[in-house]
């Protein structure tokens, strides 16, 4: 009788304290989009720093795009002197992800991570230090001995620019539903995806990328679209694929409207993004494209007929075991099934985001590998993501809730997606 007490006593409390925090919430966050964005952005930003990567170890991608932020913010200038021996050979692989041009030593990877951190390296006093790298996975090949600068720098980027871009996603979606499940959604993507392990962890591509896109969706929806366009266009000098997704946010915008005025607007604006890669990598490899440091290979993947090998890396990206989004993050299988009934009651315009993103993996899984080389969790699919959730979102509110048994099975499967993020997080 004791125990049953107790439990009744419990809930009670458990119950009075639900009220208190939804009568918080009620009063003092969902009367401002500001209050709603920091109420998602600071505590994020927070449980990030903590689990971030402030020094070695660190992915050659993310030491190849620290080594360019701090060459940019201190000299001004893409070009790494004293980096040339690690454009070739093993290191040139293993450690970073450097190319030789006739001008030097360059990153291969387009400028837009880079420029984020390059202005916190110009104002803050960082003589390099000399390091010893080394793959124990790969004992054939020599450690190697390099100057680097220090990396809490280029971890502050990756830190607020995934917390900023999950915060601004909550401002779409509180333009979708209640702001209760706007906010709980927001969670749900900044820490059952891999936004949390990958992105925030250390300067990925992945991280500037998302917030550009999570920017451009929510001046869109807005309708201001010349806002939009230079947010999705600082999506294109990170991740220049992306340019098909404000083509496709344009293009729905416009049917929505019955008006050519977004695609000339979104469309003009995000082409300065496309103009000024093309710019620097002219400047940078000597010609003018928007491949520049990646050379060929990729635009001969794209126009390959290959397609057993596109299905096998569309397959694997979804469900291998190691990489897989469905794998990661499983809750997201649950919403597939409701986005036909989602799509007739969406804004046209997040139905182009979704068509846009859909797109963009198709693209990345057509022209690249759908594994990365470390034991991580999925990355090449973040950007993609970030364009449907929207419409995922949209899925739930339409279809998956009004189903008891459901919200049942999506909270399960959203505390496993957190739990393997977590351990992503502490353990790979």
């Amino acid at each position: 009788m004791g125990a049953v007490k107790t439990g009744f006593l419990m809930k009670t409390i458990l119950l009075d304290a639900s009220r208190v925090v939804y009568r918080l919430f009620e009063n003092h966050i969902i009367d401002s989009r500001k209050r709603f964005f920091l109420s998602i952005f600071v505590p994020l930003s927070f449980l990030y720093a903590f689990t971030a990567s402030w020094d070695l170890p660190y992915d050659p991608d993310a030491i190849t795009n620290a080594v360019s932020a701090w060459h940019l913010g201190q000299h001004l200038s893409p070009f790494l002197p004293g980096y040339e021996r690690f454009t070739e050979g093993p290191q040139a692989l293993l450690f970073f992800h450097f190319v030789m041009t006739d001008k030097g030593a360059v990153s291969k990877y387009p400028p837009g991570a880079a420029f984020l951190a390059a202005p916190i390296y110009a104002v803050t006093p960082n003589p390099r230090r000399t390091v010893f790298l080394a793959r124990p996975s790969h004992p054939e090949v020599d450690r190697v001995e390099i100057l680097l600068p220090t990396f809490w720098q280029a971890t502050i980027v990756s830190v607020l620019t995934t917390a900023a871009a999950i915060s601004f996603l909550g401002l779409v979606f509180l333009t979708q539903g209640s702001p209760q499940e706007a906010w709980v959604a927001s969670w749900v993507a900044g820490l059952g995806t891999s936004a949390w392990s990958i992105a925030s962890d250390m300067l990925w591509q992945h991280g500037p990328a998302m917030l550009w896109l999570a920017f451009g969706l929510f001046l869109s929806v807005n309708q201001r679209f010349w806002s939009s366009g230079l947010a999705f266009a600082g999506a294109v000098l990170t991740r220049p694929h992306t340019a098909v997704i404000p083509a496709c946010v344009g293009f729905a915008s416009a049917l929505r409207d019955r008006s050519s005025v977004p695609i000339w607007k979104l469309g003009l604006a995000s082409l300065l993004g496309v103009l000024a890669l093309v710019l620097y990598n002219y400047f940078v490899f000597g010609s003018f494209s928007t491949s520049g440091g990646y050379g060929g290979a990729f635009t001969e993947n794209l126009v390959e007929p290959n397609l057993t090998g596109f299905f096998g890396n569309l397959l694997g990206g979804l469900f291998d075991p190691a990489v897989g989004v469905f794998v990661w993050s499983p809750f997201l299988l649950l919403l597939l099934p409701g986005i036909l009934k989602a799509w007739r009651k969406t804004d046209l315009l997040l139905c182009g985001a979704a068509i846009g993103g859909l797109l963009y993996l198709l693209l990345q899984f057509k022209m690249n590998r759908y594994k990365p080389g470390l034991k991580i969790p999925y990355r090449y699919p973040l950007e993609a993501l970030f364009a449907t959730a929207p419409l995922l979102f949209a899925s739930y509110l339409h279809w998956l809730k009004r189903s008891r048994r459901l919200r049942s099975l999506l909270t399960k499967a959203v505390v496993l997606a957190i739990g393997l993020q977590l351990i992503a997080v502490l353990f790979l």
